[in-house]
């Protein structure tokens, strides 16, 4: 499906929002709790919380997902994942927007064209007096038109983690860095602290999330009942001042090797309705 997009990027409204493409969850081991992972110790959660590279576990990832497919068939983002035996940690983002048809200011239409946002980011995760602590060094960039030239913008993220017992806490500085400069326009990275809190009730694990960012909030929260090879996941997550909430719904099969996550956001009212998640991993 062919969006009528760039008039809104010829005025800067998409411009003005770009960067938000970047708090979008890649980890589908994640998103089926609510997208809650800043006090959920994986590896595959690193995205949440760099000190989870800390954990020291060799796992390679890709996932893929459909973005708003009640709204266009041609949208999604994929993620690529490694984290090492050693505390390193790399990841690639991309968001594709699909292809879009240009027109001029008078509405007149001249071609298509593609547009993708992506980002670059490494890490590296230790223990230090019982805490899990970690950072992250990241680089965005945005594709829209071909004759709009947008330079590299670079940004970090700092985190750490500790367990009570049963009881984890988590704290997490996102997207701390410089500007993207955009038709003489200035956009500053989402930066946003993250607080997350998790318990433990012997094979049940419940936890939640709190993310202030400058303009809002989001608040997420989600259990995990573990199997052993398999694991059932539900949550519910939302942006109280942009109307956005929804339930999840996931799952998970670590056999060994193979490691496979499944998520779905569930909300009949909103365009998040039918978004389903899937990554596949392998464990070495």
């Amino acid at each position: 499906m062919k969006k009528l997009l760039s008039l809104l990027i010829l005025t800067g409204t998409l411009f003005a929002q770009a960067n938000n493409i970047f708090t979008l969850n890649p980890s589908v081991n994640s998103a089926g709790m609510g997208n809650v992972g800043i006090a959920h110790a994986d590896v595959k959660n690193v995205f949440h919380n760099p000190a989870f590279a800390g954990l020291k576990e060799s796992h390679y990832e890709i996932s893929h997902i459909k973005w708003l497919p009640n709204l266009t068939d041609d949208m999604g983002y994929q993620s690529m994942l490694h984290t090492s035996d050693m505390g390193w940690s790399g990841e690639i983002f991309y968001f594709d927007y699909g292809t879009q048809v240009e027109a001029d200011q008078g509405g007149i239409i001249i071609g298509d064209f593609e547009s993708a946002s992506f980002r670059m980011s490494g890490g590296y995760g230790f223990g230090f007096n019982d805490w899990l602590v970690g950072a992250r060094l990241n680089f965005y960039h945005h594709n829209f038109v071909d004759d709009i030239d947008i330079g590299m913008n670079y940004g970090f993220d700092i985190g750490a983690y500790k367990e009570f017992g049963d009881t984890s806490v988590g704290i997490v500085l996102k997207d701390v860095g410089g500007d993207t400069e955009i038709l003489e326009q200035t956009l500053n990275l989402p930066m946003s602290i993250g607080v997350g809190v998790g318990q433990k009730f012997g094979n049940f694990t419940l936890a939640s999330d709190v993310k202030v960012f400058e303009d809002y909030n989001s608040i997420g929260i989600g259990g995990e009942y573990s199997l052993g090879v398999a694991s059932l996941k539900a949550g519910y997550y939302t942006e109280s001042e942009f109307d956005i909430d929804y339930f999840t719904i996931g799952g998970g099969i670590n056999a060994g090797i193979v490691d496979l996550s499944l998520a779905y956001y569930y909300n009949t009212d909103s365009f998040h309705n039918e978004t389903l998640m899937i990554s596949f991993g392998f464990n070495f």
